[in-house]
Order: C-alpha cells, then sequence, then structure tokens
C-alpha cells in the first residue's frame, strides 16, 4: 500500500489537534516529530479523534458529569462524526480535520464504529473477567489505533495490520498497568481480569487500600511480562511500514515501553506514583532506536 504526498490540512484545524496533543499525551506527542510534515499532521488529527470523547467518558467517571449526560455528549459526537465523514466538513475542526484525514489515507470507518463503541463501553463497564473479556475492549479502545496509523503511513503487506494491532494492545495495558491507582480513585475501573487478581491471591479491596503485597507484586510482574511479550511480537511489523514512518513507530513503542521498565525500578508497585519518563529519558531512548 503506497501513496503519494498529497497537500496540507487546514492550518487551523491541525493546530487545535496539535495542542491537545501536546496537553494530554507527552510520550506519543515526543514520538510524532519524527514523522514527516504530512504523517504528522495525520497523526494529530487522530489522537485528538480519540482524546475528545474520551473526555466525554472520563469526565462522567470522575464525578464532573452523569452517565446521561456522557451518554448524549458521545451520541451527539458520533452523529456529527458520520455526517463529517460523509459530507468531508463540519462546525467542528477536529471532525472537519479526521474527515479529510480519513478520506485521504483510505481509513475504514468501520474503526471510528469500534473506538465510538468502546467508548460507550466505558461508561458501563468498569471490570472484565478475563484477559479475552479485556481485549474485546481494547480492539476499540487501542487496536484500532494502531490500525488507523498504518492506513496513514502505508504499509506493504496487509499482515502488518496483525503486528499493528499487538503494538496497540501492548500500548493500551502499559497505560493501564501505569494508571492503575488513577483509575481505581477516579474512575472506579479495574483494568486487570478479574480471574487473574484470583488466580495471584489479589482482592479487589487491596485498590481501595491501596495495599501492596507480594501478591500484588506477583500479579503486576505477569502483567509486565505479558506487555513486553507483546511488544516483542508486534516489532516486526515496523519493517513492513513505509520507510517514512517506521521510526516514528520505533520511538513511540521504544517510549511506552520505557515506562513498564520505571514500574519495575519502583518494584512494579503502582501506588508509589505515577511511571514517567523524564524528558532526558525520552531523548536517551529516543537516541538509542535512531542509533540502532
Amino acid at each position: 500500500m503506497h501513496r503519494e504526498s498529497t497537500p496540507s490540512c487546514r492550518t487551523e484545524d491541525v493546530e487545535v489537534a496539535r495542542r491537545l496533543n501536546k496537553k494530554h499525551g507527552t510520550s506519543y506527542y515526543f514520538a510524532t516529530w519524527f514523522f514527516p510534515g504530512h504523517l504528522r499532521e495525520a497523526t494529530f488529527a487522530l489522537y485528538a479523534f480519540f482524546r475528545v470523547p474520551d473526555e466525554f467518558v472520563d469526565n462522567k467517571a470522575s464525578g464532573q458529569a452523569g452517565t446521561e449526560q456522557a451518554v448524549t455528549l458521545l451520541k451527539s459526537w458520533r452523529a456529527d462524526w458520520q455526517q463529517a465523514y460523509h459530507q468531508r466538513d463540519s462546525h467542528d475542526p477536529v471532525l472537519r480535520l479526521n474527515a479529510e484525514i480519513f478520506h485521504r489515507h483510505q481509513i475504514p470507518y468501520s474503526y471510528s464504529e469500534a473506538f465510538l463503541a468502546a467508548m460507550f463501553r466505558d461508561l458501563s463497564d468498569t471490570r472484565y473477567v478475563t484477559y479475552a473479556d479485556l481485549e474485546s475492549y481494547m480492539y476499540g479502545s487501542a487496536a484500532v489505533v494502531g490500525l488507523m496509523m498504518s492506513h496513514v503511513i502505508g504499509f506493504s503487506d496487509p499482515v502488518a495490520l496483525e503486528y499493528a494491532q499487538k503494538l496497540g494492545y501492548a500500548m493500551q495495558l502499559t497505560n493501564f498497568l501505569r494508571d492503575i491507582d488513577e483509575d481505581f480513585v477516579e474512575r472506579g475501573r479495574i483494568y486487570l481480569p478479574l480471574d487473574e487478581l484470583a488466580r495471584f491471591g489479589v482482592r479487589e479491596e487491596q485498590f481501595a487500600e491501596r495495599r501492596f503485597d507480594k501478591n500484588f507484586q506477583a500479579l503486576m510482574q505477569f502483567q509486565i511480562q505479558r506487555a513486553h511479550r507483546l511488544y516483542d511480537e508486534a516489532d516486526p511489523g515496523i519493517e513492513l511500514l513505509r520507510p517514512e514512518g517506521r521510526r516514528a513507530v520505533r520511538v513511540a513503542s521504544a517510549l511506552y515501553r520505557a515506562i513498564l521498565t520505571k514500574l519495575e525500578q519502583q518494584a512494579c508497585n503502582p501506588f508509589l506514583g505515577r511511571a514517567r519518563t523524564s524528558t532526558l529519558e525520552k531523548v536517551q531512548r529516543t537516541m538509542k532506536v535512531w542509533n540502532g
């Protein structure tokens, strides 16, 4: 799948999307600058498309909005998006920008439907019984991100999409592990499978009490290794992307994976603070990828 360079989108729309990315996604934003301009604006666009409805859901979960209001906002966003996609225009800069990006890069509309379905699911589901249940949610919340980006970058073999899904799962699981405390305290959510909590002897009360013991540590080690394995499994797919996009994806993968390393450095305890990499660490990881 190859395509030639295309004209830029409206500068003001791209700027709205860029500001959202810079404010909410530091690692993602950092990696985005390794794309050439036309891929960078598409990446900003997609990030904004994901972020706006995610805010509707998280505001409800944190008590800033009720479920009914969040459902109304999501339904309105979905209807406006459907219209924007088919008319290739909208009063909303994020939707207008994404309508252009979806058509330009031939991104299947079904990916956006899967993502919005996951956002609706977040309004009702706060627990997942098995990893298969969690993965079905992650397909819409994260795997489609990798699928959309694969269409933006371009790929030489459709099997690249299978690898992109794995990278989406890896990054999402990394986020879940980093944000365990925040997700429970602010949103009442546990994104680790309940049957795996039981297997390791971890009780839900430990999330509320912020109680970390050897059982919780073993559970975290298991999940961290699962995430590492997903990164390893996804890595070969990067070579199937167009050359101009490979380096940025490698940087994004390395920066997200570094969060797992930070968690491991704090004995896998998510209650000690949000695992994050400093700007210097981001630069060091990036240089390692660049020179690798």
